[in-house]
């Protein structure tokens, strides 16, 4: 089969299809000269991911953009991996063919090594080769640097994330090289809750994903961090969105209601004003087992170790991945941790933020005008003492001191293929 073009709802399609495929074979086209669309790189990376996972050692990925006879296939394989769904290909595939179905070798990828150079040494723009205001911090499990460097710290023999205040200055300095016109002042309140989003999701990803839901570490796996920069306006708004209705009407409402928008006035050949609006889209995607499973396996009583989502019911999986957001909830044996993504999507509501979750056969959404107003509603019906309750329409809200604190709406009513890891897109007003 062929990757599915670069938005949420092909690659939900072909995520449906993943099963009735007979070949493991996936062919990767040449990245895409338009616009990725806002949470579609998050979900083509896990895409990646669990066709690799269900593939297993007849995974088969041959690369349509490259031709390993050609002079410059070096350089042309390096800008591929700059791609981190290309990169996962070329890691978890059995088997690498370039578009002449001759076999490539995985050492070939020589170059990447410049991109972990350039993430260890903080010079986070030369992390790929795109035109895209970006910044990709990778890891490979397995590899001599399997940890992202600049988000660990070396604790006796073992590698473990930085506290906040140290993830706090390389967000900084991220931001620093994305955004070179902003005052010192606004990165640092940039800065601030994207740090926090930050380390709670990579240390949250850190527990759970190198091993499985038996504890068994995984012999290869990836692990994302990618920050991307993004100017939308009303002219370029509509690709952005994807043809998604939720992101286009998250987008749209910031355009007309953030006190950042920016006016500007166009040549006559434009009608009226153009307003624009900067956003950060935060992407973290893993390989591991993914919520519900890791849960099941690992919390404090009725453990259960499920293979395969099948064996348990759509419902209870649901109910497992509710549970790693209700807070003071925990699986790791720490009894000051529990407060990670009930944190993070307390901040989202803060910020303005956007969340979309994809895990196992389930996906949320955070963050839009209508589903606020909508909740809002809801909540006169029902008593507001408890700190969780489930709306009708299937929404998952959690309240803190009678108010909502933040919620988790299902993406849509329809059913869709499971996915292996987790994937969490976040969008930032900036």
């Amino acid at each position: 089969m062929r990757m599915p073009e670069p938005d949420i709802e092909s690659i939900e399609t072909a995520l449906k299809s993943l099963d009735d495929q007979e070949s493991g074979e996936l062919a990767i086209q040449t990245a895409a000269a338009g616009v990725t669309s806002f949470c579609a790189e998050a979900a083509l990376l896990q895409f990646v991911i669990t066709w690799a996972r269900r593939s297993q050692s007849s995974a088969v990925a041959i690369f349509l953009a490259l031709d390993g006879t050609a002079e410059r296939f070096e350089a042309n394989l390096q800008k591929q991996l700059g791609l981190p769904y290309v990169l996962a290909a070329w890691v978890l595939a059995t088997q690498l063919y370039d578009a002449n179905r001759s076999v490539l070798k995985r050492r070939e990828a020589k170059g990447f090594a410049a991109f972990l150079d350039a993430m260890d040494n903080f010079e986070f723009q030369d992390t790929h080769e795109t035109m895209e205001t970006r910044a990709n911090l990778v890891c490979v499990q397995g590899s001599k640097r399997e940890f992202i460097r600049p988000f660990y710290e070396q604790f006796k023999t073992n590698w473990r994330v930085k506290p906040e205040g140290d993830v706090r200055v390389v967000i900084q300095d991220i931001l620093a090289q994305l955004a070179g016109n902003w005052p010192a002042k606004y990165l640092r309140e940039v800065s601030d809750p994207l740090a926090h989003l930050v380390r709670e999701l990579v240390e949250n990803s850190d527990w759970w994903s190198r091993a499985d839901h038996r504890g068994v570490e995984y012999d290869k796996g990836v692990r994302a961090v990618t920050l991307r920069l993004r100017d939308i306006d009303d002219d370029n708004l509509h690709m952005f969105a994807g043809g998604n209705t939720h992101i286009h009407s998250y987008l749209l409402h910031n355009l007309t209601t953030h006190d950042r928008v920016r006016r500007d006035e166009l040549p006559s050949s434009h009608v009226g004003i153009v307003r624009k609006l900067s956003f950060i889209e935060l992407t973290i995607v893993d390989s591991g087992p993914g919520l519900a499973r890791r849960w099941l396996a690992s919390r404090p009583e009725n453990k259960q170790s499920v293979d395969s989502l099948a064996e348990i019911s759509l419902h209870d999986e649901e109910s497992a991945v509710i549970e790693c957001f209700k807070k003071w909830r925990t699986t790791s044996g720490n009894s000051l941790r529990g407060i990670g993504l009930f944190s993070v999507a307390s901040l989202l509501k803060k910020r303005n933020g956007f969340l979309r979750l994809r895990t196992g056969r389930l996906a949320f959404l955070f963050g839009t005008q209508s589903a606020f107003s909508d909740i809002e509603t809801q909540l006169k019906k029902h008593d507001l003492t408890a700190d969780y309750i489930k709306l009708k329409d299937g929404t998952h809200v959690f309240l803190q001191d009678e108010k909502m604190v933040f919620f988790l709406r299902p993406w849509s009513q329809d059913d869709l293929g499971a996915v292996e890891g987790t994937a969490y897109s976040i969008l930032l007003p900036v």
